[in-house]
């Protein structure tokens, strides 16, 4: 994939270039719906599949206040979409000037001058432009002046309710990783350093890893079932465990943490980068009248994520 990052790096594709456009945090069921549409459309017609995003996130410029935490890193997303197979990836560049432009403006600008766009794949829910106050039926009508077609994929569904990367944050705010996954098509991952901590774990007989939150969305506080790749001598290794978030209350802690206990494991990993996956959801975070009442309870916690990740594969099903 040839990427692009920047608007004044934006240009014509001569071979017939078939757009997909959106944001595409997460990549999920809808977005590679889309993007699947455009590589399909584009080889039947000998041309070029691409994708128009945008960095940073419109929330991120236009509602700072909102704190939103991303479902991956822009570096992780591009990963995500190259191994679609898209061909070219343009990013544009998202500051309060483009903001300001009109949905004709957009779409002339961007689609028609600077890439030359045949066909245009959007979401039946996109919206653009100023205010967001272009539709699709909006775009529909420029493409025809405008010299390209505009192709509408309705939204995914799953369990009924429709895929959206705002209903995935949800779902991980309310710790229900399993059903976020199975709308991503992929287990939800957070890569992070193994930091020394203060050996309570050790002490009570669940040697843990120590992470520092990273600055993007993290589940809600509680224990999961995961699984952990890490870089040994012969290659990436995964080893199931678990994963506790939260301020460990039974020992009067206040600051939030990640800690992560590998299953029949103790080498030492000070140092390294581990690869965590989220699995399923076991319980919330609580505070115990004892360590001993804790112990119990993590053994327990143990033995239902053992069950858990025995039960479920590779990728959501």
């Amino acid at each position: 994939m040839r990427m692009f990052i920047g608007s004044a790096n934006i240009k014509p594709i001569e071979a017939y270039p078939v757009v997909a456009i959106g944001n595409f945090d997460g990549l999920h069921l809808g977005h590679q719906a889309i993007l699947a549409e455009a590589i399909q459309r584009a080889q039947e017609k000998e041309g070029t599949s691409v994708i128009l995003t945008f960095e940073p996130h419109p929330v991120k410029v236009l509602h700072p206040e909102r704190d939103l935490r991303l479902l991956s890193t822009f570096q992780v997303k591009m990963r995500q979409i190259e191994a679609t197979g898209i061909d070219v990836a343009f990013s544009a560049e998202f500051n309060k000037n483009f903001a300001e432009l009109s949905p004709y403006d957009f779409a002339k600008t961007y689609l028609h001058n600077k890439i030359g766009a045949k066909e245009v794949v959007v979401g039946r829910n996109f919206q653009f432009g100023k205010d967001r106050a272009g539709k699709v039926e909006d775009l529909i009508r420029f493409g025809k002046e405008l010299g390209f077609e505009v192709v509408v994929k309705d939204p995914v569904t799953v369990d009924g309710i429709p895929v959206s990367s705002t209903k995935i944050r949800e779902l991980m705010k309310e710790g229900n990783v399993y059903l976020a996954a199975r709308m991503m098509g992929r287990y939800y991952t957070m890569e992070g350093k193994v930091l020394p901590g203060d050996g309570m774990g050790k002490k009570l007989g669940f040697p843990t890893a120590n992470f520092r939150l990273p600055n993007e969305l993290v589940p809600k506080e509680g224990v999961y079932a995961v699984r952990v790749a890490t870089l040994k001598a012969e290659g990436y290794v995964t080893l199931d465990g678990i994963v506790y978030i939260g301020s460990r209350p039974t020992f009067g802690e206040h600051e939030n943490r990640m800690e992560v206990h590998i299953f029949d494991f103790n080498e030492d990993i000070y140092g390294k980068r581990l690869l965590v996956t989220f699995i399923d959801w076991i319980r919330g975070d609580q505070k115990f009248e004892s360590s001993e009442a804790l112990v119990q309870q993590m053994k327990k916690d143990s033995e239902q994520a053992r069950a858990v990740l025995k039960e479920k594969g590779a990728t959501p099903g």
